[in-house]
């Protein structure tokens, strides 16, 4: 007001001198400087730096490729319309004719003496004279049992082997000599030493991944001798195979490098009995219902071994599928037999809706940067959200943003190479599509070294069906895109390295094909090609993000890849779910190694749909489209990269047919908050251990009552009712929430 004062009486003065002076030029000339400068002076109090734009005008520079976003305000959805893929996300699901077991581990000594031996039988005989094999060869010493943590399994095993070479001794020397080859071949596969040399010709693998490899724990060499362990596998692939035909089940066993096998039952189903279900979940195609069915319906209690059970489980896929986990169970020969389960993303949906350079103070010039109230400091005021994370804070306080030499993988939909924020991105490192069923897949074939998502909708023939792209918005908020370049939006880690590894496709993922997407992630197992070559992971990774969900406990071979993947040094972080329930009914987010992630709204509260629990370790920013507590008039999202329909100009709110950034929320939203503050605080502490990191995050946080936790009981089955608030109950939830304000930096 002062300075319109002083520009006010000026201009009269000079008016009234100008009349009666005659210097009229001069006068203007200072008028027109004069009021430059009162210009340039309320231009500084308007923004928070000298020529520094407001995000407003940040907004409005930018072209509309670079800030067109979907994502509006919507009511929470009813339960009226129930699609597959809302079933798939709402119940547990497997495929059918798809089994996963793990053979025992003490019979190890026995399986490989009588693999050997047939061996030599077989490829000898003629040369031996058809004389049997020595009674000492099959009666060899049963080594100890394998002790979880013990590093000389080895040294149990070779007394038998001994026995069988030193009674081989006995046959003519032409089959001595083949039997030592046999030997000297199989010996030193059960060693660390030669794949540690095939990883050293690997191109491209980082001197990192080496040291990390040859570092690992004293569980990770047996573990890997197990995994190597040809000769149990080919016996027990047998034994499977026998028990299939009992049933007259024709089928394929595949050995699996994490130790299991993956037993497929070729049938071609003629009907799909589901009871009446089929038109609530809305399943529109033959196929679709042929592969996958609900895991707590049975279609009958038959007797599997009866001869009505036999001749139905030629046309009844899951009866068949229940008949080949019954037997194998019953057998005695597996530590775990289950069903191969359908894990789904943990997107919160909804029904369609039409609508680096170091500085000092760090903001990144994303014109939708101002939309991601998640990133922002914890509070109340400008620049800051109650739901906030706190990562501006952590960037300035620390003056980094992340290090290349830090590798968060994210398995899940795979990625939209193709994304204009995404492409050509220094932050993006080779991953692998690990998507084994080439209907699932959705790209024409099983595996391969591509991990683009081509989409992922389950049901192409239902309206509401869409492609989620739900690994892209994912990997978007942990910062595969790149920050800082005036487009789109910025990621939580900006120059981390992402590994983007493809285990869900159409219609989710299966249990089989996560378990060896986490090894691989990990660097803990190879991938491979068609021909079988094996590919590693160059990159093995300090965080794995599992933002996809089951509702089962966490099934024992999921436990056994997340184990082997934190034995690697690798940190497991798992979205809690979206089922409304304790997270321990829920996987991953139940299962045991894992750092589980609730979902908080822009309130800092638990969001409605988020699990909760014991089995809660933090909760983080995933947002809630139903809601706008930040008042800038839209939904109090996640806004991440994703190639998105129905979208809006945020600055004409006009509407854009395709835009590449989205709103999202759900348990998916918040695990990769998670998984960014890992890789923040691990290239904060380079040298820090997987336990030093997690308590390093489980410190950046802000304290949280039970009541920020509460709901409606009827909501939440099994919560704890809050004395004095009728129908409220309490939902723990961690106890903490995310704000890496408060992360100690020494």
């Amino acid at each position: 007001m002062r300075i319109r004062f002083v520009k006010t009486a000026l201009s009269g003065g000079a008016l009234a001198f100008c009349l009666t002076l005659a210097a009229c030029e001069k006068v203007e000339e200072r008028k027109k400087n004069f009021e430059e400068l009162s210009g340039q002076v309320q231009e500084q109090l308007t923004h928070d730096v000298l020529g520094e734009p407001t995000d407003q005008e940040i907004l409005q520079a930018a072209s509309l490729d670079d800030r067109a976003l979907a994502g509006v305000m919507v009511q929470r959805a009813g339960v009226a319309d129930v699609t597959l893929e809302e079933a798939l996300r709402t119940e547990s699901y497997f495929a059918v004719g798809s089994v996963i077991a793990k053979p025992r581990e003490d019979m190890s000594a026995i399986i490989t003496s009588d693999e050997v031996a047939a061996e030599v039988e077989e490829e000898f005989s003629a040369e031996a004279d058809q004389a049997p094999l020595p009674e000492a060869i099959m009666s060899a010493p049963e080594p100890e049992p394998f002790i979880e943590g013990r590093s000389t399994p080895m040294e149990a095993r070779e007394p038998s082997l001994k026995a069988l070479r030193e009674s081989a001794r006995a046959m003519k020397p032409p089959v001595v000599k083949r039997l030592d080859d046999t030997m000297a071949r199989k010996l030193p596969e059960m060693s660390d030493a030669p794949r540690l040399e095939k990883l050293r010709q690997i191109d491209g693998l980082s001197q990192e991944a080496l040291k990390r490899m040859e570092k690992m724990p004293d569980t990770a060499g047996p573990r890997m001798r197990r995994m190597l362990d040809e000769d149990k596998a080919v016996v027990m692939r047998e034994r499977t195979r026998e028990r299939l035909e009992k049933l007259g089940l024709p089928g394929q066993v595949e050995a699996r490098d994490g130790g299991s096998m993956v037993i497929q039952v070729n049938i071609s189903p003629t009907k799909y009995p589901l009871e009446g279900s089929q038109d609530i979940r809305g399943i529109k195609e033959q196929r679709i219902r042929n592969r996958f069915a609900p895991a707590k319906l049975t279609t009958n209690d038959l007797a599997c071994n009866s001869e009505r059970a036999k001749a139905l489980m030629k046309t009844d896929a899951e009866l068949a599928t229940r008949c080949v986990v019954e037997t194998l169970e019953e057998s005695g020969d597996y530590e775990y037999v289950e069903k191969d389960f359908i894990f789904s993303h943990q997107f919160e949906r909804r029904p369609s809706n039409t609508p680096t350079a170091t500085i000092s103070n760090i903001k990144p010039n994303d014109p939708l940067w101002s939309l991601q109230w998640h990133f922002r400091e914890f509070g109340k005021g400008n620049d800051k959200s109650e739901g906030g994370a706190g990562f501006a804070d952590f960037w300035n306080r620390t003056h980094q943003t992340g290090s290349a030499a830090v590798t968060v993988a994210v398995v899940d939909t795979g990625l939209q190479m193709d994304h204009p924020d995404i492409k050509g991105s220094a932050n993006l490192a080779p991953g692998f599509d690990m998507v084994s069923d080439p209907f699932m897949g959705n790209d024409g074939d099983g595996r391969d070294s591509d991990p683009s998502d081509p989409g992922d909708a389950c049901d192409p023939s239902d309206p509401l069906s869409e492609d989620t792209f739900h690994g892209t918005h994912v990997a978007g908020t942990v910062g595969v895109a790149a920050t800082n370049n005036a487009s789109g939006v910025a990621g939580g880690a900006w120059n981390v390295t992402i590994v983007p590894v493809r285990a869900l496709g159409r219609c989710g993922g299966q249990l089989s094909d996560i378990n060896d997407a986490i090894r691989w992630a990990a660097g803990v197992v190879p991938a491979r090609d068609d021909i079988g070559s094996e590919i590693w992971n160059a990159n093995p990774a300090d965080i794995i993000n599992l933002s996809i969900g089951l509702f089962e406990r966490c099934p024992a071979s999921l436990q056994e890849a997340i184990n082997d993947a934190t034995a690697s040094g690798a940190i497991v972080v798992a979205a809690a779910g979206n089922a409304r329930i304790d997270t321990k009914y829920y996987a991953p987010g139940g299962c045991d190694n894992v750092v589980t992630v609730a979902a908080g709204d822009g309130r800092g509260q638990l969001a409605y749909y988020s699990n909760y629990g014991d089995a809660v370790d933090i909760m983080a920013p995933g947002g809630d489209m139903s809601r706008d507590d930040d008042n800038d008039g839209r939904p109090d999202g996640i806004l991440s990269t994703k190639t998105s329909h129905n979208c809006y100009d945020p600055v004409t709110e006009e509407p854009v047919e395709t835009c590449f950034y989205a709103y999202e929320n759900g348990t998916s939203m918040a695990a990769p908050h998670v998984s960014a503050a890992l890789a923040l605080l691990k290239s904060q502490f380079p040298a820090a251990s997987a336990d030093q990191l997690k308590s390093r995050l489980l410190t950046a946080t802000q304290p949280r009552s039970q009541l920020q936790c509460s709901g409606k009981c009827t909501q939440y089955p099994g919560s704890t009712p809050i004395p004095g608030e009728e129908g409220m109950c309490y939902r723990p939830c961690g106890g903490a929430t995310l704000d890496l304000a408060k992360a100690p930096l020494e």
